[in-house]
């Protein structure tokens, strides 16, 4: 028989482990609501209850109440005593107005399963990210490697952030600060999503702290002459796709994701120039890039894959999907180029100085400067948006002066590394 009594915080925080088996106590104020006590010491909240109207009917018609039932309501101190107790009273109160709260839980239940974390990824796939996120693809292969395989099967509205903080933990410990800086930012992206529609209630990422993947505020640096002979050169030892990739963005000064996730459809044979729509362009803007002899000589080279035009340019996997493992193919590439300018220093013990792909714009830009173009054409050329006022009423595309830059620009690359 269960025992009965006035419970309360202190209460609570008295009780003990039974020596063997497990002890439940009956709330005083609250009848119905037990509290159950085991062996090893874990207290947890359940509530007892007979629908009114199950047993049948008397002769006069009066509804009689059913067999007992129980649900388990959660363990404190994760469930306070108050919130049990309202929980408890609410159940009561529709089990005695001849309505079995089971149906209601089994609902929740149900549509927590259905709102998994693998199954909200796809939804936000769909109906967002693949529309507003030109490198999504890059972006969900990370988050189906690294959090789909720990979190798929979770319900969303269990995740907790110290969920995240473990697998952001694991990145960081194996040196890929970017993508620990990815997975957190596209987390966040998502959980904003779904609290918007109301399948969590809050995003568990809001504020979250992490001083380990702080960004380096610097904007990059330019290459000097030897570097960019020596990464050129590394780039040729590596060919396609990560070799071609490298030479050409080093000759564009465009970001990574315009060129890697390029199809043969968006460059214009006739005109000579990549057509980067809205949809792709970072900006959301059109942005066309001018392909300069050294870049067209290159691009005549790279393989031609089955399909018409809808293959992608830069692939592993004959044109079917873009270039992926870009942390193995930077590694390999500086390896290379560590190797490249020793040999030209004659210096077994020369170290190649860090850089990052973002440094080829950072170069691109100061070189253009250094060969005279002015702000405006290099901010076009790299894609920037216009500033203020020119934004509204400028409307020259400097088509031609991207050309006319890009042309001298790869003459100039072209000089130094050959």
């Amino acid at each position: 028989m269960t025992a009965k009594k006035r419970l309360t915080n202190q209460v609570l925080e008295r009780m003990t482990a039974p020596k063997s088996g497990r002890l439940e106590m009956s709330d005083e104020l609250c009848p119905g609501l037990i509290l159950r006590i085991s062996e090893q010491g874990s207290k947890s909240f359940s509530v007892i209850y007979r629908v009114l109207g199950e047993g049948g009917e008397t002769e006069t018609g009066r509804p009689l109440a059913g067999k007992q039932h129980r649900i388990t309501l959660g363990k404190w101190p994760v469930i306070s005593l108050a919130h049990a107790r309202d929980r408890a009273r609410s159940i009561i109160a529709k089990a005695n107005e001849g309505t079995d709260p089971r149906a209601e839980l089994i609902a929740v239940v149900k549509e927590r399963r259905a709102n998994t974390f693998a199954a909200v990824l796809e939804r936000h796939i769909k109906q967002d990210a693949a529309r507003t996120i030109s490198s999504w693809p890059n972006v969900e292969r990370v988050l189906r490697l690294h959090v789909v395989p720990h979190l798929g099967d979770r319900p969303i509205a269990d995740i907790r952030r110290s969920d995240v903080h473990e697998i952001i933990d694991n990145i960081v410990a194996s040196g890929r600060i970017g993508t620990a800086r990815e997975v957190r930012k596209q987390m966040s992206r998502i959980f904003n999503w779904a609290a918007d529609r109301e399948l969590i209630a809050t995003n568990p990422l809001s504020g979250m702290k992490r001083n380990d993947l702080a960004r380096n505020t610097e904007a990059g640096r330019a290459l000097s002459d030897i570097e960019i002979r020596s990464i050129w050169m590394a780039a040729n030892d590596l060919r396609y796709p990560f070799g071609s990739l490298y030479q050409t963005l080093m000759l564009t000064g465009q970001r990574r994701a315009e060129w890697a996730f390029c199809k043969r459809s968006e460059i214009d044979t006739d005109n000579r120039w990549l057509d980067l729509g809205k949809e792709r362009f970072k900006s959301r803007r059109e942005h066309i890039v001018p392909m300069s002899g050294a870049l067209w000589t290159l691009f005549e080279r790279l393989p031609v894959w089955t399909g018409g035009n809808d293959y992608f340019v830069f692939s592993s996997r004959h044109g079917r999907v873009p270039v992926a493992g870009f942390s193995q193919g930077k590694q390999a590439l500086d390896d290379a180029a560590q190797n490249h300018l020793r040999e030209e220093l004659g210096d077994k013990a020369a170290t190649f100085q860090h850089y990052r792909v973002h440094d080829f714009r950072v170069t691109c830009e100061t070189r253009l400067a250094h060969l005279g173009f002015n702000q405006e054409v290099r901010d076009a050329v790299l894609g920037h948006a216009k500033p203020g006022l020119q934004k509204t009423y400028n409307k020259h595309d400097y088509l031609q002066e991207k050309r006319a830059a890009l042309q001298a620009y790869g003459e100039h690359l072209m000089g130094i590394v050959q």
